[in-house]
């Protein structure tokens, strides 16, 4: 078709030059330019639309055995491993406040002041009661002492005796009532100093200096979490159980976890945890993995990307993850094998796969291929079952549109025939 245009182009050109009548000899060059080109343009014979289709091109690689990992992707969501909310043990005033906001704690830490006046005098009180039932314990020994006497030489009644005995055990019990509620209020007295149970991290401070603190308060003065370590909860799917729980017995599974705000940095830890029931609503057990965690770079409340490693399977066969493809049937791969009747040609052959899991870039084939086979990886959009096949070098620079994908790239044009196409200006 485009020859004749071409033509047409040709003979309108010429229709042209004999209504001017040849005047210049600029124009008869500029014709003789435009016929050329249209001759030029013309197809050779036996590439019209009854030749043979060119090959397509396409890059393969072959399918591999080897070691590859057994490994579990699954989203967790992190926690602290111990979390404490600091509560006032006895009603009181807080005097001071001896942190800020999201400050590092350690266990032991003063962490807020109480007014302590109140149980101060309590326990002055109470050691003054003691005194007196001791000195009242020894008076009770005494006339104890004489009442035996006294009875021993027929002087005393016995009732006397017994009511002198009992007096004295009496003693002794307030005495021992009063150093027990010594002891309670001295352990009251240690609530007005609020320390850190745990080494963490504070969070917001929700009373300060000057607010009254009650026993019951269900308000809690301070949280702290423990972030180092750190845990990772994330659900498994049951059809792994006994994978993670015979690798549980032979040694450590490792983690790898993924920092949600920092893709290009990975820690790596264990699983110290999976459930004793597996959820019949959705299928999966629950499991723990712990991290060292030490530059903090997990958080809690975070959503992280997780890759438990099970273990390595020996001889997996393995290929590019780009040569898979999904259908109406399935997942399929195109192999490359010899042409029918021509086997030093190439073609395209539909083969369906079980893909078992995916690895990084590697997708590791439960069935359906052979160590060895090649695959298409990129230009697979225009194959079917028996399409001719070249294999490009992945290495080498393919001509601009002529890559697997992309259409013929058109012909440069060069600066003479660019000029050639413009008609010369008429003197």
């Amino acid at each position: 078709m485009r020859a004749k245009i071409g033509w047409l182009g040709a003979g309108a050109v010429l229709v042209i030059g004999g209504i001017v009548g040849w005047q210049s000899p600029q124009v008869r060059g500029w014709v003789q330019a435009q016929v050329g080109t249209a001759q030029s343009e013309a197809p050779a014979a036996g590439q019209g639309r009854g030749g043979a289709r060119p090959p397509q091109p396409v890059f393969a690689s072959p399918a591999e055995q080897g070691p590859q990992p057994v490994e579990i992707t699954a989203i967790g969501s992190v926690q602290a491993t111990e979390v404490v909310g600091v509560k006032a043990r006895i009603d009181g005033i807080i005097l001071d406040v001896h942190i800020t906001d999201g400050q590092e704690v350690k266990e032991g830490d003063l962490l807020f002041t109480l007014d302590s006046r109140s149980i101060e005098a309590q326990l002055r009180q109470a050691e003054a009661n003691l005194q007196r039932d001791q000195a009242l314990s020894t008076n009770a020994k005494r006339t104890l002492d004489r009442q035996t006497a006294l009875v021993a030489s027929n002087i005393a009644s016995q009732s006397a005796l017994d009511t002198a005995r009992t007096a004295a055990t009496t003693a002794d019990q307030s005495i021992k009532a009063s150093q027990a509620q010594i002891e309670a209020l001295r352990v009251s007295l240690g609530y007005t100093k609020i320390t850190a149970p745990i080494s963490g991290r504070a969070g917001e401070i929700k009373l300060t200096k000057g607010n009254l603190v009650k026993a019951n308060d269900t308000n809690s003065l301070v949280t702290i979490r423990k972030l180092r370590p750190i845990n990772v909860l994330f659900s498994v799917p049951q059809k792994h159980f006994s994978e993670l729980r015979d690798a549980m017995k032979t040694g450590k599974v490792a983690v790898t976890a993924q920092i949600p705000d920092r893709p290009e940095l990975t820690v790596s830890g264990e699983v110290t945890f999976y459930d004793n029931t597996i959820d019949q609503t959705t299928g999966t057990f629950q499991a723990k993995a712990t991290f060292v965690n030490q530059d903090s770079a997990l958080w809690p409340g975070m959503f992280a990307p997780l890759v438990v490693r099970l273990g390595v399977e020996a001889n997996a066969i393995s290929v590019p993850t780009a040569a898979i493809q999904t259908g109406q049937q399935g997942q399929f791969v195109y192999i490359v094998a010899p042409a029918e009747g021509a086997p030093e040609a190439k073609q395209a052959e539909l083969r369906p796969i079980t893909v078992a899991r995916t690895v990084g870039a590697r997708s590791v084939i439960a069935k359906g291929l052979k160590p060895g086979e090649i695959v298409v990886t990129d230009g697979q959009l225009r194959l079917t079952n028996g399409t001719r096949v070249e294999i490009r070098d992945p290495n080498a620079t393919a001509p601009r549109g002529n890559r697997p994908g992309g259409g013929q790239a058109p012909a440069a044009q060069s600066g003479a025939a660019t000029t050639a196409q413009q008609p010369p200006a008429r003197s």
